[in-house]
């Protein structure tokens, strides 16, 4: 069975940026010098490559233990790191267990690798945090500790900003350091097991979120959760060629989108991703064109940005090529459609 392509949405990866940068680490240098989009802190809704993004925090942060990083990232990180819309259906949510279930089924939609999961476990709960595929990944700590410290942030937002949980599990091997335990001083830590787990005593996911009213965000409508201008919620929404047109776009303004290179991001051949691709009926320059049309259209809902500069970031040679691919998908031209768009949000509010 072909391995699943493993993304994550750069504001995660842009979390260890940031704590790296603090630290003083040569942030610019190293991006230039790595597999990554160059401009990725300016996209954190894209999508990059989970063990390329992991790979390259582990190296750039190599004067720290993986565990100590991992502990400060996850410490940098809170829930607004999330969409809007995915904030909202979270903490509109009525009680610690259905909060959890939200960020469950939300949860793949940051990171495709992650199948997070709630299990009754004798008195208590057990929420599953499994990196499908990478379990076994040198630098699986960095995920998995953003994983947990996500169910950390949904369970204080009900119980409390000083809640602990009892038990914290990763499948890293790597040593705790002392950091670890002064910052969860009554929690057991284990490593080496099956999947990263935090165990969760049922009588807080019982409670109701009105008890800290006070600890939610401004009010949202919630609806369904949109994905770079796609409608998420169906399994083959996350299949290859999405994944693969996901992994794309940030390297569009680069001009980094060789067949050879995306197929080492993606960790196969070139001759395997093109074979898969026309197994699923498309074909590389077709699945490029497609990345640049998304990529562009998303771009033109936002009024800030001038059409040249939504051709450029989305990769087109010119304004004039940009016209013509874009009048090829939608029958009409990027200006127009930027009109259409606006005119059915005004009308819409």
């Amino acid at each position: 069975m072909e391995t699943r392509l493993a993304l994550v949405r750069a504001t995660h990866l842009n979390t260890y940026i940031s704590v790296l940068r603090d630290m003083g680490a040569p942030i610019d240098r190293e991006l230039a010098q790595s597999r990554l989009p160059k401009y990725i802190e300016e996209t954190p809704d894209l999508y990059v490559s989970l063990p390329v993004a992991m790979e390259w925090v582990a190296r750039t942060g190599r004067d720290l233990p993986a565990m100590e990083l991992g502990l400060i990232g996850a410490q940098a990180a809170s829930l607004s790191s999330l969409r809007p819309t995915q904030q909202a259906a979270i903490m509109t949510a009525q009680t610690g267990l259905k909060r959890l279930e939200a960020l469950s089924a939300l949860s793949r939609f940051e990171d495709s690798a992650l199948e997070m999961s709630i299990r009754q476990e004798a008195d208590d709960v057990r929420v599953t945090c499994n990196m499908r595929g990478m379990e076994r990944h040198p630098h699986v700590c960095f995920a998995e500790w953003l994983n947990l410290q996500a169910v950390i942030s949904v369970l204080r937002s009900v119980v409390g900003p000083t809640w602990y949980p009892s038990e914290l599990c990763f499948t890293s091997t790597h040593r705790l350091p002392d950091g670890v335990h002064v910052a969860f001083p009554d929690t057991r830590i284990l490593v080496g097991q099956a999947f990263a787990s935090i165990l969760v005593e049922r009588a807080c996911l019982a409670l109701s979120t009105s008890v800290l009213a006070t600890h939610r965000p401004a009010p949202q409508t919630p609806g369904p959760v949109p994905s770079d201008g796609e409608q998420i919620g169906r399994s083959e929404d996350w299949e290859f060629v999405t994944l693969l047109r996901k992994m794309v776009q940030p390297y569009l303004a680069d001009r980094r989108t060789n067949v050879a290179f995306i197929a080492e991001m993606a960790g196969i051949s070139k001759r395997t991703l093109q074979r898969r691709l026309k197994l699923c009926g498309s074909s590389y320059s077709g699945l490029l064109q497609e990345a640049r049309f998304e990529l562009a259209r998303q771009n033109l809902e936002n009024p800030a940005l001038k059409v040249i500069d939504v051709a450029m970031m989305a990769g087109y040679e010119s304004p004039q090529h940009f016209t013509r691919a874009f009048r090829r998908f939608t029958g009409i031209t990027p200006t127009d459609y930027r009109h259409q768009n606006f005119v059915m949000g005004s009308a819409a509010i």
